[in-house]
C-alpha cells in the first residue's frame, strides 16, 4: 500500500508523517507493515496496541483518520486486486475496532440502515 494513503499526502513519507502527527515511528511502521502484509498482523498486533496506548489524543485521532483513509481507498479500488484489497480493508477495520472500540464507517452504515 502506498505511504500516501496512510499519511493522507502523496508526497509525505511515513517518518515525516509520524513526526508531524506526533505518532511514534514504531507505531507508524507497524501499521504500514500490517497493511502491506496483512498476514503479519497477528504478530504485530501486540506492539500496535501497546504503542497506541502511549499516544496523545491528537495522535490517536490521526491514526483513526489514517485507518479511515485506508478503508476508503480499499472500497474505491476493490476491483484492482480484490483479494489483496479485501485483506487490507479487513485489517484496517479490525485495527480500528481494537484500538477505538468501534468502526466509524461501519457504524455510520448501520445507522443509515435503521
Amino acid at each position: 500500500m502506498e505511504e500516501g494513503i496512510l499519511t493522507g499526502d502523496k508526497g509525505l513519507k511515513l517518518d515525516a508523517w509520524a513526526r508531524k502527527a506526533g505518532i511514534s515511528l514504531g507505531l507508524a511502521k507497524s501499521m504500514s507493515m500490517s497493511l502491506a502484509e496483512p498476514e503479519e498482523t497477528p504478530y504485530l498486533l501486540k506492539g500496535i496496541t501497546s504503542m497506541f496506548s502511549k499516544q496523545k489524543k491528537a495522535a490517536k485521532e490521526e491514526v483513526r483518520n489514517a485507518l479511515l483513509r485506508v478503508q476508503i481507498y480499499c472500497a474505491i479500488n476493490s476491483n484492482s486486486d480484490p483479494i489483496r484489497v479485501s485483506k487490507q480493508l479487513f485489517i484496517s477495520e479490525v485495527i480500528e475496532k481494537i484500538l477505538f472500540g468501534s468502526n466509524t464507517l461501519m457504524t455510520e452504515e448501520m445507522t443509515d440502515e435503521e
